[in-house]
């Protein structure tokens, strides 16, 4: 039963690879729309948004990536390959060098996202002083670690190879390729690692959270309550933007699994899920949750590029109730946290 299985989900590349393309051209446009955005409002220029803008560039470019190395490659494969085999063979190490570097890229600025959501809980004012000292340092490491750990496959041969069956081909490594890490599996152990600390910050991140509600000694009006909601609808950004990208982890981890198991159907079965569990992670739910948590940058995002009659009926719908105070579970002063 489990082989039909395997051979039946293997059977459906093409069609996982049209959601996948179904979901992420949606989902990229909603992405760069949300770049100039935070780029042309200045109310956006703070720890927060600049570190959105630091993971998009990775996001973005592992979507580029998959479109050029896999999915165009696949469907078009009889059209592209005369074009692709006229390509420099640095463009083939590219794809590799790419596909390994924006994920690690990825879970680094994800990494320090939680750690933003958590610090803007618990270290009150010092907050935004810290992560402006923060920013260039944590741009370093995002791009610089993993150009590090793999500039490497610049320096061997790429080449193409073609399935007879269909008219598909692929992108390969040569088989003397020897990184410096090669007895040591470098990706899949930063998955787990990923994953494990990630887990760690949101447990940190919740507690904090649950302490900082429970400190009750004031009287807020409604500005201060919509502020507080946003702030939560960050935090739950930050959370569930990272449960997409352990998907993501996980399937690098299953993949490397099954690679070992010797069997074939199994692997290709694993690796069909590949374009658009990595979609889900990388464009999807970091530009649909980010349009979701915020009720004035989404109000920015229509003003700047929807109809003026959708705007107007936005508007009306999130329009905030005339001023007055209600009895909430407040903070501590001077513990209010922000982006």
């Amino acid at each position: 039963m489990s082989f039909q299985i395997f051979l039946w989900l293997s059977s459906l590349r093409n069609q996982f690879i049209y959601f996948a393309i179904a979901i992420s051209l949606p989902s990229m446009l909603l992405y760069l729309i949300e770049i100039l955005t935070i780029i042309r409002h200045k109310e956006f220029h703070n720890p927060f948004y600049k570190l959105v803008l630091i993971r998009s560039i990775p996001n973005i470019l592992y979507t580029l990536d998959s479109y050029y190395c896999y999915r165009l490659t696949i469907l078009f494969g009889n059209f592209l390959y005369p074009l692709y085999s006229q390509l420099p063979n640095w463009m083939l190490r590219l794809s590799y060098f790419l596909t390994f570097y924006t994920m690690i890229a990825d879970f680094l600025v994800t990494i320090l996202l939680l750690l933003n959501r958590w610090t803007a809980i618990t270290m009150a004012m010092n907050y935004k002083k810290f992560w402006r000292k923060m920013l260039l340092p944590s741009a370093i490491l995002v791009f610089g670690l993993p150009t590090l750990l793999y500039a490497q496959e610049f320096t061997v041969n790429g080449f193409l190879q073609n399935d007879t069956s269909d008219g598909s081909f692929s992108f390969y490594l040569a088989q003397d390729f020897n990184p410096i890490y090669d007895a040591f599996p470098l990706t899949i152990c930063y998955c787990v690692a990923f994953i494990s600390i990630s887990v760690v910050i949101n447990i940190g991140t919740l507690i904090s959270y649950r302490k900082h509600a429970k400190l009750t000694s004031s009287i807020k009006n409604n500005q201060q309550l919509l502020r507080e909601k946003t702030e939560y609808k960050l935090l739950l950004y930050a959370i569930l933007t990272f449960v997409g990208h352990a998907v993501m982890a996980f399937e690098q981890v299953l993949t490397y699994l099954v690679v070992n198991s010797n069997n074939f159907d199994f692997i290709a079965a694993v690796y069909t899920q590949y374009p658009w569990t990595m979609d889900v992670g990388s464009v999807v739910m970091p530009s649909w949750l980010l349009f979701w948590a915020s009720d004035t940058f989404r109000q920015k995002i229509l003003k700047d590029f929807c109809p003026k009659w959708l705007e107007s009926l936005t508007r009306r719908k999130t329009t905030v109730q005339p001023l007055q105070t209600t009895m909430v579970v407040p903070v501590k002063q001077g513990n209010n946290f922000s982006a």
